[in-house]
């Protein structure tokens, strides 16, 4: 399926990139200004007949509401003619139109929420020219969609910027409380769209998030979830003179998204939070269970460092960073609001697991069940983002790099459990609100008295004054990676949202065990020596094995 969009560098059209671009099955297809006049029906018909796309998703449109008012002809000209042009051809080569609308096209003096099938009395110049950009595709097309949408907010300039930007220089910000509408995430947007690139049940639907509110309540909610001391002081309407003659009543009813799909957006409330979790404008609040375990203690480290605010859930806090919320609930109780209990987080990194270095313990089995009501009671709970610590061990004897689609036959009782929790876990979460990251970690080296690697071993034997240590053949390669830098990339993961599935959590440089081991000793100043051959080599060891790092360093900024 190869989808064009105009439009591409604002708000949905990231949108749409970020969602899209993430289906093997669509090629997209970005144009903008530079790339098409869409005035212009012969540059029109020259792009698309060039790519000769399945879908043209047409976010192109002149909305500065205010400007339109003094630059009707422009106005008019992109977002009616333009449309026009952009609906001809789109006939002319057999595709389908998605067009994005406005809730302008209302007088806004309904006292309830606009429908679909509500008569349209647009009052303002933006509002008319979107009208007639609406009816040009309807006498123009038989395969279409008209999405109006209201109070769209992404990547770029919107309310929720403007008043986080007013707030550094104001101590308090004067809102309107008497226009109505419904906050909608230019994501949760992109995720109809998504939804009618399979459909044919052509027409038009609203696509606002659910619940509404006045603009002064929106500004308050964000100031509340980047705790911001601003004030809103609440204003009405007619004192700001303006020409414009804005809608007091934007609220728009979702009516045929859930007749005909059965489906619900994202409450406001709910996405806003969403979008400032993800652009990094508040603070993360991430549960890591397991907190002063081996790995965890590090995790939380990072995290702290990053700027999360962190809920420690163990059994005991001695290792764990002074910084950190201390939460004593047991994760594996029958407790109601279990969820709420732990804090109510935006992410729950869940690190917790008995006798992992013990791959054949009898424990990996026997407390699967827990693991697996925990993860349900989270998702039951719409946990907004999951991240679990799996392991390579999930995959068994393999021989090169490991990534998402590696076919998976544990030999161990660990790599068993890990492996069947991962597959429960993609099932969990499959069609719910919560996302998952399911993370796979290699060999992990560094404060080697609190793990219990070889090279822990290794230390304890030196500081005995061993002079040999016993290996086996010294030629398998792992991929290693420093606790520290683990940590770092974990963290990294849980700040995130773009990346999700399974990721390695690895270099993606293998290193043969026998270098690996007197590098160690080198760095450290032992005065001991590895004896190889004294162990067998393990059958469920391979030759070498490493993560592929493409997801971590797409994450990390290095691809």
């Amino acid at each position: 399926m190869k989808v064009l969009i105009t439009g591409s560098k604002g708000q949905l059209g990231i949108a749409l990139n970020k969602l899209l671009s993430k289906r093997n099955d669509i090629e997209i297809v970005d144009t903008d200004i530079d790339d098409m006049d869409i005035t212009n029906i012969e540059d029109v018909r020259k792009v698309l007949n060039k790519y000769n796309p399945n879908y043209v998703i047409n976010c192109a449109a002149y909305t500065k509401v205010d400007e339109c008012e003094t630059h009707q002809d422009l106005a008019f000209k992109v977002n009616a003619d333009g449309v026009k042009n952009i609906a001809v051809v789109t006939k002319e080569i057999d595709a389908t139109l998605i067009h994005v609308s406005t809730d302008y096209v209302f007088d806004g003096t309904k006292k309830e929420a606009y429908n679909e099938d509500d008569k349209t009395n647009p009052q303002s110049v933006y509002g008319k020219s979107k009208k007639a950009g609406e009816d040009n595709v309807i006498s123009t097309l038989d395969k279409y969609f008209i999405v109006r949408t209201a109070w769209l907010y992404g990547i770029g300039r919107n309310f929720v910027n403007k008043m986080l930007e007013l707030s550094e220089k104001n101590n308090s910000i004067n809102v309107v409380c008497d226009q109505v509408g419904s906050p909608t995430s230019a994501t949760e947007v992109a995720k109809v769209i998504e939804l009618l690139l399979s459909s044919n049940k052509y027409g038009i639907y609203h696509a606002t998030c659910e619940g509404h509110c006045a603009w002064s309540d929106f500004a308050e909610e964000i100031f509340k979830l980047c705790k911001n001391a601003t004030k809103v002081t609440k204003v009405k309407t007619t004192e700001y003179p303006s020409s414009v003659n804005r809608p007091a009543n934007s609220v728009l009813q979702n009516k045929k998204l859930l007749d005909n799909f059965n489906y619900k957006m994202e409450d406001w409330k709910v996405a806003i939070r969403k979008y400032l979790l993800e652009e990094n404008k508040m603070k993360r609040k991430v549960l890591v269970t397991g907190a002063n375990g081996y790995v965890g203690r590090h995790v939380v480290k990072a995290l702290l460092d990053k700027g999360c605010e962190v809920i420690a859930s163990d059994f005991k806090f001695d290792g764990v960073d002074e910084r950190a919320q201390r939460n004593t609930t047991p994760i594996f109780s029958d407790e109601e609001n279990l969820y709420e209990k732990l804090g109510s987080p935006d992410v729950v990194v869940h690190l917790a697991w008995r006798n992992g270095f013990v791959h054949n313990a009898d424990t990996h089995i026997t407390d699967l069940p827990n693991h697996y009501n925990f993860i349900k009671k989270m998702v039951d709970a719409k946990l907004p983002q999951l991240v679990v610590m799996g392991t390579m061990h999930e995959v068994g004897y393999w021989e090169g790099a490991i990534n998402g689609d590696t076919p998976t036959n544990p030999t161990s009782m660990y790599g068993i459990a890990k492996n069947t929790l991962r597959e429960a876990a993609y099932l969990l979460t499959k069609g719910s609100k919560t996302q998952l990251q399911w993370l796979r970690a290699y060999y992990i080296m560094g404060d080697d008295l609190k793990n219990n690697s070889i090279f822990s071993k290794l230390v304890a034997a030196a500081k005995e004054g061993k002079e040999t240590f016993p290996l086996n053949s010294g030629k398998n390669q792992y991929d290693f990676i420093q606790i520290e830098e683990l940590a770092h990339q974990i963290s990294a993961v849980a700040m995130q949202n773009e990346v999700d599935g399974t990721i390695n959590v690895c270099t993606g440089k293998p290193m043969p065990l026998g270098e690996k081991v007197e590098q160690f000793i080198k760095d450290n100043h032992f005065n001991i020596k590895p004896q190889y051959g004294v162990f067998p080599d393990r059958p469920y060891d391979s030759p070498g094995v490493w993560g592929n790092p493409d997801k971590i360093n797409k994450i990390l900024g290095k691809d």
